[in-house]
């Protein structure tokens, strides 16, 4: 097992800081997405998932029942693989303490601070554009501002269009909303800035991904929904009810 701590200290390229704390939440999230194999529906949306997430595939392990894990820059991940606390300490430093079974796991997290990897998510093979990976767009019409959606073309084996497009939008948001809280001065009751983060899981459940995470030692969990009217409930909070202020910073994000 390999223990590390590193700062990145972005004060001379503050431009750089976002996308570097948007590329390493990518990197958590992609390498704790996991499901249970026993459920056909959660298997095949699994796989749509990670299909749009470039250079990414499935792998398969036993937890006492038969598990989906991701493949990602050449590592199996697993519940065990590798453990990750983020804190961001000043305007554009950001401490991140590493546990993992891979001695070289840390050279992922140089890549992204010198911007010479970037993790995309969100792509799809473009049949305008064979062979081509486009990003694609949350399409408006599919927002969470409260009112009716509309309804989705539904295939015979219950697929929606578009419902991979909108979890990975409600991933952004979640990122996005993170960031802004830890940026967030201390004066500020919600703020995180200074506090320990950690995704610890990433499972889905037929549609419905559970996204838990370790804030300070306390536990939080989001459930992301994209059948749900409002697409995320808190089903776990902390006292500071920092899984309120992350669900609403989210639905804010999601329809700007």
């Amino acid at each position: 097992m390999t223990i590390e701590v590193i700062q990145y200290n972005f004060e001379e390229h503050s431009e750089q800081f976002r996308s570097f704390f948007t590329n390493v939440m990518k990197l958590l999230i992609v390498s704790k997405l996991n499901c249970l194999e026993t459920n056909r529906l959660s298997v095949k949306y699994f796989h749509k998932l990670v299909s749009s997430i470039e250079g990414c595939e499935v792998h398969s392990i036993r937890y006492g029942k038969p598990m989906l894990f991701t493949k990602f820059l050449g590592y199996d991940f697993n519940y065990h693989t590798v453990r990750v606390i983020i804190r961001i300490v000043e305007n554009f430093s950001i401490e991140i303490s590493i546990e993992s079974i891979i001695n070289e796991f840390v050279k992922a997290f140089d890549e992204l601070s010198s911007q010479t990897r970037e993790i995309k998510w969100n792509v799809t093979n473009d049949s305008r554009r064979v062979g081509t990976m486009t990003t694609l767009a949350v399409p408006k019409k599919y927002s969470m501002n409260g009112k009716k959606l509309p309804s989705l073309k539904t295939s015979e084996d219950g697929d929606t269009d578009y419902e991979e497009v909108i979890t990975f939008g409600l991933l952004d948001s979640f990122i996005d909303s993170l960031y802004m809280l830890m940026k967030l001065s201390r004066l500020d009751k919600n703020s995180l800035l200074g506090k320990s983060v950690e995704i610890k899981d990433v499972s889905l459940t037929r549609k419905i991904l559970n996204i838990e995470i370790i804030i300070d030692d306390e536990t939080v969990i989001l459930d992301l929904n994209t059948k749900s009217r409002n697409k995320v409930a808190v089903s776990l909070d902390n006292n500071a009810k920092n899984g309120e202020a992350i669900k609403n910073l989210m639905l804010q994000n999601y329809n700007r």
